[in-house]
């Protein structure tokens, strides 16, 4: 991709005549002027005055809300109405799942599909789902086996949702303010879970099916949303006669093209090192941050927290993630995205096996923040890196292939945490999942993958869509290494 910016604005000596040294010297000075004026108007408006972005993200923000209400309040009813930290992961695991079963195929979707059709519709039938949970909750017991299904429905509503969310964002945001992007809406994430988890624990008090019913009601505020965005969020209709080639003359339809498109998002991140890197780590990170969530709930159960007290904690834990969202553009300023990434390895580690041993629960939150505030500019490092490799008409394939992958662990820690949580005790489970980032960490300083990091953002090129589809020479190799990195 060329360097972003504002062509140089030509000096035109010859006809105004400029002979003199002053003159010329104005010239220049104008020059630079210029230059500055050019810039200035080609920079792109914040995402503050984005109509299209706020209404997505305004959505989002009261989606999120309810949904991290109900999250909370998932592995509290299973703690505190059935006593087992295993039911938690069940039904944890159970969302994972659902989601995973279906983000492929979200994401090979949005590219065919329209996606601003499948952001409004799909919420609206999660707010469905989460209605049921309610009603279940307001008429008996608690039901884990009912709750594990509507957690797998819902999963399954999401991964297709997940998978037009980033060529959505692709089409309304510019690509310069992506890592903005992504630090806002970390920040965001984090914004709802910290008013989320107390809220869930006041409302559970009060009734334990009040955090659901308003997650139920929550849904409705994201369809909203993305009903009210007025650009096109694609895909684009291409040509009449432009489509058909000999190899589609001869395919079913639709299925086996799917499917193609489906095997080529993964065949971008394997043959790319930092993307295949990157999505293992991603993939273990996730399991282990994920997990640690919901063992927290035990973890503070164990030394005596009360269900307002657990709320609160989680609060100041995303209060952690909150402070890193403000400051991720300060300290990606000041420490190369290599450093950030290096230095986010061991935070998590040391802050997770620190929460592990503290005794007070204040203590095993201030741990815990840690964790929340280096994970926020380590991971705008890497969002932002990817969505500058890949080129839009790959993103949707891709994003979901990366989201699949990132994900594909989650529900196996889900069920790992309750496991251990139970044989064991939360102590030991919780040390468990700090030893399992430590290869990471130390990886971080050795893997040659993370090279491209070194690279500035706006001087990445894209992954080339013709070296992407290019066929095995006779000896296997794909000539594509040279473009591929950026160095």
């Amino acid at each position: 991709m060329p360097e972003q910016g504002s062509p140089p604005m030509p000096v035109r000596d010859a006809e105004q005549g400029l002979t003199d040294p002053t003159d010329t010297a104005r010239a220049e000075a104008a020059q630079a002027d210029g230059q500055t004026v050019a810039a200035t108007r080609e920079r792109p408006p914040s995402l503050w005055r984005n109509w299209d972005y706020m209404c997505w993200w305004s959505g989002n923000a009261v989606s999120l809300l309810g949904s991290n209400m109900s999250n909370v309040a998932f592995p509290l009813l299973a703690v505190f109405g059935t006593g087992s930290v295993l039911n938690a992961g069940i039904i944890a695991a159970a969302g994972r799942i659902g989601g995973l079963l279906t983000l492929l195929w979200g994401g090979a979707l949005a590219d065919r599909r329209s996606r601003k059709l499948i952001l409004v519709v799909a919420p609206a039938l999660q707010a469905a789902m989460m209605g049921v949970v309610t009603v279940s909750l307001l008429s008996g017991p608690v039901h884990v086996d009912l709750l594990a299904v509507m957690a797998l429905l819902s999963g399954l509503v999401t991964g297709v949702r997940s998978g037009a969310v980033l060529p959505a964002l692709r089409r309304i945001v510019p690509r310069e303010q992506f890592a903005a992007r992504a630090a806002q809406e970390q920040g965001l994430a984090m914004g709802a879970q910290l008013a989320g988890s107390p809220l869930a624990a006041l409302l559970f008090g009060v009734a334990r099916w009040l955090p659901f019913g308003v997650d139920a009601l929550s849904f409705f505020f994201a369809s909203i949303g993305a009903a009210l965005i007025r650009h096109p969020l694609g895909p684009d209709r291409e040509p009449k006669g432009s489509t058909a080639t000999a190899g589609d003359a001869e395919d079913p339809p639709k299925r086996r093209r799917v499917i193609a498109d489906i095997a080529e998002g993964f065949r971008i991140i394997l043959r790319h090192d930092f993307l295949r890197y990157t999505t293992g780590w991603v993939a273990v990170t996730n399991l282990v941050g994920n997990s640690f969530m919901l063992l927290l709930v035990a973890l503070l159960a164990s030394r005596g927290a009360t269900p307002q007290l657990i709320g609160v904690t989680n609060a100041g834990v995303l209060a952690g993630g909150i402070l890193g969202a403000f400051l991720a553009g300060a300290i990606l300023r000041r420490m190369s995205a290599l450093h950030v990434f290096q230095t986010g390895g061991w935070v998590y580690v040391a802050s997770l096996a620190l929460a592990a041993v503290l005794p007070a629960p204040w203590q095993i939150g201030l741990a815990t923040a840690a964790f929340t505030f280096a994970s926020v500019p380590t991971v705008t490092v890497w969002e932002s890196y990817t969505a500058r490799l890949v080129p839009d008409q790959l993103i949707g394939r891709v994003g979901a292939a990366s989201s699949f992958c990132a994900q594909s662990l989650t529900w196996l820690g889900m069920l790992l945490a309750g496991w251990l949580g139970s044989q064991f005790g939360t102590t030991v489970a919780a040390l468990c999942f700090a030893g399992i980032l430590l290869p990471f960490a130390v990886a971080g300083h050795l893997a040659r993958s993370l090279t491209l990091l070194r690279t500035p953002l706006d001087q990445v090129n894209e992954v080339s869509v013709a070296r992407t589809t290019e066929p095995a020479t006779p000896g296997g190799r794909r000539h594509n290494r040279g473009e591929e990195r950026a160095d």
